[in-house]
Protein backbone atom coordinates (compact mmCIF):
# COMPACT_ATOMS: atom_id res chain seq x y z
CA UNK A 1 0.00 0.00 0.00
CA UNK A 2 1.26 3.48 -0.80
CA UNK A 3 1.28 6.33 1.70
CA UNK A 4 1.25 9.42 -0.49
CA UNK A 5 1.73 12.49 1.69
CA UNK A 6 1.02 14.89 -1.16
CA UNK A 7 -1.91 13.03 -2.72
CA UNK A 8 -4.36 15.96 -2.58
CA UNK A 9 -1.83 18.22 -4.32
CA UNK A 10 -1.29 15.49 -6.93
CA UNK A 11 -5.05 15.25 -7.57
CA UNK A 12 -5.43 19.03 -7.84
CA UNK A 13 -2.46 19.32 -10.19
CA UNK A 14 -3.75 16.55 -12.46
CA UNK A 15 -7.21 18.17 -12.50
CA UNK A 16 -5.74 21.55 -13.46
CA UNK A 17 -3.88 19.83 -16.29
CA UNK A 18 -7.02 18.02 -17.49
CA UNK A 19 -9.00 21.28 -17.38
CA UNK A 20 -6.35 23.02 -19.50
CA UNK A 21 -5.24 25.51 -16.85
CA UNK A 22 -1.71 24.05 -16.70
CA UNK A 23 0.72 22.37 -19.07
CA UNK A 24 3.98 20.57 -18.23
CA UNK A 25 6.18 23.55 -19.16
CA UNK A 26 4.14 26.13 -17.16
CA UNK A 27 5.62 27.63 -14.02
CA UNK A 28 3.96 27.17 -10.63
CA UNK A 29 4.90 28.44 -7.19
CA UNK A 30 4.67 26.11 -4.23
CA UNK A 31 4.71 26.44 -0.47
CA UNK A 32 6.05 23.43 1.39
CA UNK A 33 7.15 22.26 4.81
CA UNK A 34 9.61 19.36 5.18
CA UNK A 35 8.20 16.59 2.92
CA UNK A 36 4.71 18.08 2.64
CA UNK A 37 3.62 20.39 -0.12
CA UNK A 38 1.13 22.75 1.47
CA UNK A 39 -0.14 24.44 -1.66
CA UNK A 40 0.73 25.59 -5.15
CA UNK A 41 -0.43 28.46 -7.30
CA UNK A 42 -0.01 29.37 -10.93
CA UNK A 43 -0.32 33.09 -10.17
CA UNK A 44 2.79 34.68 -8.70
CA UNK A 45 2.36 36.37 -5.34
CA UNK A 46 5.11 38.93 -4.75
CA UNK A 47 4.88 39.02 -0.96
CA UNK A 48 4.90 35.26 -0.48
CA UNK A 49 8.13 33.30 -0.08
CA UNK A 50 7.34 30.53 -2.56
CA UNK A 51 9.58 28.23 -4.58
CA UNK A 52 9.16 28.35 -8.37
CA UNK A 53 9.08 25.10 -10.37
CA UNK A 54 7.68 23.90 -13.66
CA UNK A 55 4.66 21.61 -13.54
CA UNK A 56 6.85 18.73 -14.72
CA UNK A 57 9.35 19.31 -11.87
CA UNK A 58 6.52 19.49 -9.34
CA UNK A 59 5.02 16.24 -10.64
CA UNK A 60 8.44 14.60 -10.29
CA UNK A 61 8.79 15.91 -6.75
CA UNK A 62 5.34 14.66 -5.78
CA UNK A 63 5.88 11.18 -7.18
CA UNK A 64 9.33 10.86 -5.54
CA UNK A 65 7.80 11.68 -2.15
CA UNK A 66 5.48 8.66 -2.37
CA UNK A 67 6.73 6.05 0.06
CA UNK A 68 5.85 2.47 0.78
CA UNK A 69 4.25 1.90 4.18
Amino acid sequence: MRDHKNYSIYKDLKQDMRDGRLMLHDKVWMDWYEDYIISYTYRREEKANLEALTVQELMGLITRKATLS
